[in-house]
């Protein structure tokens, strides 16, 4: 008997886990979390052409490697991290001591673990937001959202792409948020 309960107990709680994560539907109509894509689909969105354009090259250098950065999360490549991080600091030169955008991504570059990695990348996208609004001159970016992430906090990231691709959790929820915002 307990183990019977303590089974139906598991079922509900996995249940309430996948629902929880936003309504179920992307803007597209699809079902969030139906089905996990392979590993290769999600390093095909690395090269897909932007879809904003910025005021200044910085910019431009700084949200390329922040879109670097969140695939290499969702793929889990932690070296893959490290570099695009680097080149955020690197993008702002004598600037980035300075800088809350660079010093976010100095943290990201000087951690060899992931979930580090993952808090730490939650406060380079919020350092990146008002560098994004302030700098887009065409196009949009995508404001997305995971409310299971931290514990249930919730995080945000920036995409290029409306197709989720969660870096808080990776291949095990990938699906798992929603477009809060479009910043055009």
């Amino acid at each position: 008997m307990i183990k019977k309960s303590y089974f139906i107990g598991a079922a509900l709680a996995f249940g309430l886990l996948i629902t929880s994560c936003g309504d179920g539907k992307q803007k597209d109509g699809s079902e969030a979390g139906a089905e996990i894509e392979k590993k290769e689909e999600v390093a095909e969105d690395i090269s897909k052409p932007l879809t904003a354009k910025f005021k200044s090259d910085t910019i431009l250098k700084v949200y390329k490697n922040y879109l670097l950065i969140k695939d290499a999360l969702v793929e889990e490549k932690i070296s893959e991290v490290k570099d695009a991080a680097n080149n955020i600091v690197e993008a702002y030169g004598a600037k980035a001591s300075d800088n809350e955008v660079a010093l976010r991504a100095k943290r990201i570059a000087g951690s060899g673990n992931i979930f580090e990695q993952r808090d730490h990348f939650s406060g380079l996208t919020k350092a990146m937001d008002e560098v994004l609004k302030a700098n887009i001159s065409a196009g949009k970016i995508h404001k997305q959202y995971c409310p299971m992430a931290f514990g249930g906090k919730g995080g945000y990231w920036y995409s290029n792409e409306e197709q989720i691709r969660n870096p808080y959790y990776g291949d095990k929820m990938l699906k798992c948020g929603r477009i809060e915002e479009t910043i055009q």
